[in-house]
């Protein structure tokens, strides 16, 4: 990894307006990640845009042939086309690549990440040869991470799990578009479906309208595909299934779990209320999308025992997606500059 001579670190962040951008901007100060120069990066339109970093001002720069030059990090947080248009360019000036858009994620040479979680169900690593990760999506590291915890303890027969998807997984524009559909429907006019192809607000869909890319299918196989990545067949597969729910930020799942044998629930609420997971037991403060935001945590509310299946147990969970996925690609970082100093210890 590229450092200057005072061990920091130069880091271009691209796609920094973004909602996932600005979040990465955010922990890399709150982290205290030793950034020698933060160079934002976006679209040609948003040139110019007054912004800070570390309680300093910065301005939006779009990119071009030497944006990337003595970087030693280059964060995609842009949309996979604009991610398409410039990783390459990163790569050949030399930077650690981290792809928080997914356009990496079937490139032989990108291995898929997911530090926040993996030390969960894997003891350390060995070395990390690539210089492409893909950022894993936030809700494959909630079901690796509950999947992998119970595995090492339990034998886990069957999963079953549904995902409630927040509309801030299409960045501003879904938030834009749900905010006015809520608001047209109040006052009776025509509702936008530019981003979904479909109403959002106030309902619950199992599918888009045709001309809306990505697919809630699509995305589900995603998830799926970044869960089998992440296990490697160290649990079982589960069944998914992804909705999308008319929410903002933050995604809720609800997971039915069987094992091979029935044991008390608190044993099951004991294993998996490990970092970043926290549980609930408090069946009067359960989880919920508004009360996840901002948070570093996968919040886990209380197990509960299936009523038809002695081995069957619910778990609900909720949290919030911009910021696990964007601290997840800072931990991807992090544990790059730790190896370059010979250190393995997280940051707290």
């Amino acid at each position: 990894v590229k450092q200057n001579e005072d061990f920091q670190y130069n880091v271009a962040l691209v796609g920094a307006s973004t909602l996932k951008g600005k979040e990465v901007k955010s922990l890399l100060a709150e982290r205290g990640f030793p950034v020698g120069r933060l160079a934002l990066l976006d679209t040609e339109d948003v040139r110019g845009q007054l912004t800070e970093f570390d309680e300093e001002p910065a301005v939006l720069q779009p990119v071009t042939k030497d944006s990337f030059e003595n970087m030693a990090f280059a964060i995609f947080a842009s949309s996979p086309s604009f991610t398409e248009q410039h990783w390459q360019m990163a790569e050949e000036s030399g930077c650690e690549v981290i792809d928080l858009s997914y356009f990496l994620e079937t490139n032989p040479r990108a291995r898929l990440r997911a530090p926040l979680v993996e030390g969960l169900w894997e003891e350390g690593g060995g070395p990390i040869e690539s210089h492409l990760a893909v950022s894993a999506h936030p809700a494959a590291m909630a079901i690796a991470g509950i999947l992998g915890m119970l595995s090492r303890r339990f034998s886990v027969e069957r999963a079953v799990i549904t995902v409630f998807e927040p509309v801030s997984e299409r960045g501003k524009a879904g938030l834009e578009e749900l905010h006015r559909q809520t608001a047209n429907l109040f006052v009776f006019q025509e509702i936008p479906k530019d981003t979904f192809d479909s109403q959002v607000a106030f309902n619950l869909l199992s599918s888009y309208g045709e001309n809306s890319r990505p697919t809630l299918r699509e995305v589900q196989e995603r998830i799926g595909n970044h869960v089998r990545g992440l296990l490697r067949r160290r649990a079982v597969q589960p069944a998914l299934r992804l909705l999308q729910a008319p929410i903002f930020f933050g995604h809720a799942f609800c997971c039915f779990l069987e094992l091979a044998d029935p044991v008390p629930p608190e044993e099951v609420e004991e294993v998996l209320n490990q970092k970043p997971f926290r549980v609930s037991r408090d069946r009067d403060d359960q989880p919920n999308v508004v009360g996840v935001a901002g948070s570093n945590e996968i919040e886990l509310g209380a197990v509960e025992r299936d009523a038809a299946c002695e081995a069957g147990y619910w778990v609900w969970g909720a949290m919030d997606n911009v910021r696990l996925a964007a601290l997840n690609a800072v931990e991807i970082a992090e544990e790059r500059v730790f190896a370059a100093a010979g250190r393995s210890e997280p940051r707290p």
